[in-house]
């Protein structure tokens, strides 16, 4: 269903009644910017479920796709609640395995794509005057819950909206997917596609290490902190026992992920709660990696998964300059922060026959899970 017939059939939900709203803190750090360059588009996607997006996407020389700004409403007559300033792309830093070439792909300044409608047919549509944005409404599989065989399962489908942009780095073709579904899940993706660089024959492996920036003002950018949270599992008795945790991180600096903690970050703001009364429950945003291994490199940006820094204008967008970002320490507890995390895809040596003409999309990235935002299962009957 494309957004405009998407529009139409939830029509009769009055969201004009709670406008959204970006909270003045975030207004200010807008304020005192730079305007951005490319092209910021504008989009408010409502849902049938009554809730909506309000988003302001835009294709950017250099980063690709970047969102500036994301409010999520659960219900038409809920407040907009303020998740993302800025989304984007802090390096992808692509080293071969011989040792050379190192390639920091975002520092090229290469530009994003002009994309042509015909080849992306609807319910896929282009927008902007650039053209440089592919857009989708789309259904996925929510929830099931049921009794079989006594009963069928209760069954929802949800809506999500998908943008996409293309950042053309010579031979690679990089592309940027940000995804936002109705439940207030942010799934974001980074793929590489194109020709190898040395043509059908080039057998080097090497790796594409996307490192994102992100910086999430939730509910304004003041007041938030960040956890590190960790499952452990104690294999020492019959019946392994296990328990999960949650540790404050308190000081700028870079962390490692675990496999078998199932590591994530969990970022909270000091004063926003749920609906549930004397029961509510503080609201946050949780990283979830979604990742196939993890690269290490010499380059000391390259020794983490995950970095939490404080917001500072004067820093660059460019991830290799982490350890520095980071080096005074300051305190990361009930303040403004940036939080930054690195997914990887391995192109191996002596790749198969099917990478010859074009290498078909590699996948890494993340989803930013809500945990307390609504009061229960969304939109269950």
């Amino acid at each position: 269903m494309g957004f405009t017939s998407l529009a139409l059939a939830c029509g009769s939900i009055a969201f004009a009644q709670v406008p959204p709203v970006t909270p003045p803190d975030s207004a200010a750090k807008a304020a005192a910017l730079l305007p951005p360059s490319g092209e910021p588009i504008n989009q408010t996607v409502a849902f049938a479920s009554g809730s909506r997006w309000h988003l302001t996407v835009n294709a950017m020389d250099g980063f690709g796709l970047v969102i500036t700004g994301a409010s999520f409403q659960k219900s038409p007559t809920s407040p907009f609640i303020y998740v993302l300033f800025d989304g984007r792309l802090g390096e992808i830093f692509v080293p071969y395995h011989p040792g050379t070439p190192r390639y920091v792909d975002l520092q090229y300044g290469f530009s994003c794509l002009t994309l042509n409608q015909a080849d992306f047919p609807p319910p896929l549509k282009i927008i902007g005057d650039n053209k440089k944005i592919c857009k989708e409404v789309r259904k996925y599989l929510a929830w099931m819950n049921g009794k079989p065989p006594n009963r069928p399962p209760l069954v929802r489908y949800g809506q999500e909206v998908v943008y996409f942009a293309v950042l053309g780095a010579a031979n690679y073709q990089y592309i940027m997917e940000w995804t936002f579904r109705d439940d207030g899940v942010i799934r974001v993706r980074g793929g590489s596609t194109g020709p190898k660089l040395g043509g059908g024959d080039d057998k080097r492996g090497h790796m594409h290490n996307f490192t994102w920036r992100l910086d999430i003002d939730l509910n304004g950018a003041g007041g938030d902190s960040a956890y590190l949270t960790s499952h452990n599992e104690d294999l020492t008795v019959p019946n392994s026992k296990a328990t999960d945790g949650k540790d404050l991180i308190d000081v700028e600096g870079g962390l490692v992920w675990n496999d078998q903690n199932f590591n994530t970050l969990e970022i909270f703001d000091s004063t926003l709660k749920n609906g549930n009364g004397p029961d509510a429950r503080r609201t946050s945003y949780e990283l979830v990696p979604m990742r196939t291994g993890t690269a290490r490199h010499t380059e000391a940006f390259m020794k983490k998964d995950f970095w939490v820094s404080r917001y500072n204008p004067s820093q660059q967008f460019f991830a290799d300059y982490l350890p520095d970002y980071v080096r005074d320490k300051q305190s990361t507890v009930n303040q403004d922060l940036v939080i930054w995390y690195t997914g990887s895809e391995h192109h191996e040596n002596n790749s198969r026959d099917e990478d010859n003409n074009t290498v078909t999309v590699l996948w890494t990235g993340f989803e930013l899970v809500p945990n307390n935002l609504f009061n229960r299962t969304p939109f269950y009957p």
